[in-house]
């Protein structure tokens, strides 16, 4: 769909910061909010742009910095940018970036006094994400994709197509930034973008909804089950706490072994996040848990990422490793 007609409830009232790249997305998405902003009795406050630079394209991305600065000035907002550079580690560059950004979305929007960060996803990024995400073999949870909204960060755009924004750009002669590195197919998402999602989109064309809007349907389906979900484990994770050390958690196994396994799988997932937040467990760590709460006689002991689990008598306990 185009921009759409009304702000939504998540932006009502609120004090409305927008994260801007210097792409058609986020460039339209600012356009987007000061037009509501700048109409009789606004739905809301537009207090500036955050732009962060990560400085992986060097040339290029400071020639963004410096279109979001005028697009701020077009716009007669004040932008808080960032410097955000990618340190060398294990992880890939985009990951990091990410991870980077949005803490500094969170220090700008302090700095701006936001209430809110508006992000420019939409659908598209949406549909990559679940494929992205479905291939590398992830659950409900993850295949839920893009929250609409999570904490302060609300997208507003997340059922707008992109070929829409550029051409609503288009149509009212407002440039935007093209990034190269969007073409790069050795990224995985970009390979998915254009390559798997035109395929989709070609074998598709006959049926009721394209593929992107299926896509994105399918992911708000999946955040509505696995809301209910999460909640549900939420109810039965109280339920089988038992007492144990400081900085660990004990389960009682015999109620862990008989739960349905989607809310054991997410009881055992919010346990290990109690006692290691900063070490995220795979499917395969959950699972070997779950055997070892279901076997029928004996102890043991399970070596995972920054936990020792135990099986003694009537629990499964969850603590740091020494």
């Amino acid at each position: 769909m185009p921009l759409p007609p009304v702000p939504g409830d998540d932006l009502v009232g609120q004090r409305v910061a927008a994260a801007v790249s210097g792409g058609a997305d986020s460039v339209a998405l600012a356009w987007w909010l000061h037009d509501f902003a700048t109409r009789p009795a606004p739905a809301f406050v537009f207090v500036g742009l955050i732009h962060v630079n990560h400085g992986l394209r060097v040339a290029e991305s400071d020639a963004d910095e410096q279109f979001c600065r005028r697009l701020a000035a077009q716009l007669n907002l004040p932008i808080d940018v960032r410097a955000a550079h990618v340190p060398s580690s294990g992880r890939s560059p985009e990951a990091a970036a990410r991870d980077l950004r949005y803490a500094a979305f969170e220090r700008a929007a302090d700095a701006l006094g936001a209430t809110v960060v508006c992000t420019a996803h939409t659908a598209d990024d949406q549909a990559e994400t679940v494929l992205l995400r479905m291939l590398r073999g992830a659950g409900l949870r993850g295949l839920s994709g893009i929250r609409a909204r999570n904490g302060r960060t609300v997208r507003p755009l997340l059922a707008c197509r992109r070929e829409d924004l550029r051409a609503m750009l288009r149509a009212a002669g407002r440039p935007w930034r093209e990034d190269a590195s969007n073409s790069d197919i050795s990224i995985p998402r970009n390979r998915i973008r254009h390559e798997l999602l035109p395929a989709i989109a070609r074998v598709s064309a006959d049926m009721a909804s394209g593929g992107v809007d299926a896509l994105a349907r399918f992911a708000t389906y999946a955040a509505d089950d696995e809301q209910f979900l999460e909640e549900a484990a939420i109810q039965l994770l109280a339920r089988l706490v038992l007492p144990a050390a400081p900085g660990s958690v004990a389960l009682a196994r015999s109620g862990l072994a008989a739960a349905p396994l989607p809310l054991a799988r997410r009881v055992i997932r919010m346990a290990a996040t109690q006692v290691a937040p900063d070490r995220p467990w795979s499917t395969v760590h959950i699972e070997a848990v779950l055997r070892l709460a279901r076997r029928v006689h004996g102890g043991g002991t399970l070596d995972l990422p920054g936990i020792l689990v135990e099986r003694v008598s009537k629990e499964v306990r969850l603590g740091p490793r020494s």
